[in-house]
């Protein structure tokens, strides 16, 4: 049948104004677009083929659409257009329908100042500790999922038990979830490892591209961020131990121990040579010591020398 009969057949068939005879003719036609395979499409005729359905869709809505009194089912012409719409862009689709349910999540953002401790009771009843120094984004609505961000620092979750709202936990690339439990998360920025120690219950830790462990009471996994690669090892004492006022630095670099020093005690320290900065450092400090008095310590425990000069603490041997 020539195009210029066809077009005014199928406008009728849309309308319910076709004959018997032009009916049947028409889902045959449209019955063998089910038996034919997928089309594929490239994206450039996925756009056109988009455009051509609308361009034909809408002229019979705007002039009153189908007349529900002698249309029984969906016209096949809307089923055709509504699979090539699928095959053409049905992802694209999608989204545009569903913009208005994709509302970002909203967070507020906590801190603590040098030397400050923090604690924070959620809407769910969780208590949170944020050790010196730290930043975390908290989600405003605990209604349907329960989620926080780690910027930068150390925190003690003490999380309230609830089977259908995972507690979840979100760190430089790493994943915690859990139902109910109390652990800590050591990720600072300056220092390449996060740690995750669980005091009591059992937590699940993911990368961005794979599980990585179930850790239970007592257990601790540091993630290396350059690597990548993870160890799990006895929870070690100097993820609880700043809760108690104790600042426990275990075979750490110089400028990683430089960033706990500043963060608990205000203190800027620079090695005078490249022998102390290749040195590893292991101390126990009070967080309640003045600055000076932290240093000295460090100092003497290390066989280093103090100098004060221009708002900076210079070690040498």
């Amino acid at each position: 049948m020539e195009e210029r009969n066809i077009r005014p057949i199928l406008r009728r068939y849309l309308l319910g104004d076709a004959h018997e005879n032009d009916i049947k003719a028409v889902d045959g036609w449209y019955q063998s677009f089910d038996e034919a395979p997928p089309v594929t499409l490239s994206p450039a005729e996925s756009d056109v083929t988009r455009q051509e359905i609308w361009d034909r869709i809408a002229p019979v809505l705007e002039e009153g659409g189908v007349k529900e009194s002698k249309v029984r089912r969906l016209p096949a012409w809307l089923r055709v257009a509504a699979v090539i719409l699928v095959i053409a862009g049905g992802v694209s689709t999608y989204l545009l329908l569903h913009k208005k349910n994709d509302t970002p999540i909203a967070y507020t953002t906590y801190g603590t100042a040098i030397g400050q401790k923090k604690k924070i009771t959620l809407q769910d009843g969780s208590l949170i500790t944020l050790d010196a120094g730290t930043t975390i984004r908290i989600q405003d609505d605990f209604s349907k999922d329960r989620k926080v961000e780690m910027v930068d620092g150390q925190v003690f979750f003490d999380v309230k038990t609830d089977a259908e709202r995972p507690f979840i936990v979100r760190s430089e690339g790493l994943t915690t979830t859990v139902l109910g439990t109390s652990f800590t998360v050591s990720s600072y920025k300056g220092l390449n490892n996060i740690s995750i120690g669980v005091v009591t219950g059992k937590v699940r830790v993911a990368s961005d591209t794979a599980a990585l462990s179930v850790l239970e009471k007592e257990e601790e996994l540091v993630f290396n961020k350059t690597s990548r690669k993870y160890k799990k090892a006895p929870l070690d004492e100097s993820l609880t131990a700043w809760q108690e006022g104790r600042l426990l630095m275990n075979d750490l670099t110089f400028d990683e121990m430089a960033i706990m020093l500043k963060k608990n005690y205000g203190v800027d320290v620079v090695p005078n040579d490249d022998a102390i900065r290749r040195t590893r450092y292991t101390t126990e400090l009070l967080t309640g010591m003045r600055p000076l008095q932290a240093i000295q310590v460090l100092a003497a425990i290390h066989n280093l020398k103090i100098r004060e000069k221009d708002h900076q603490v210079i070690l040498s041997k």
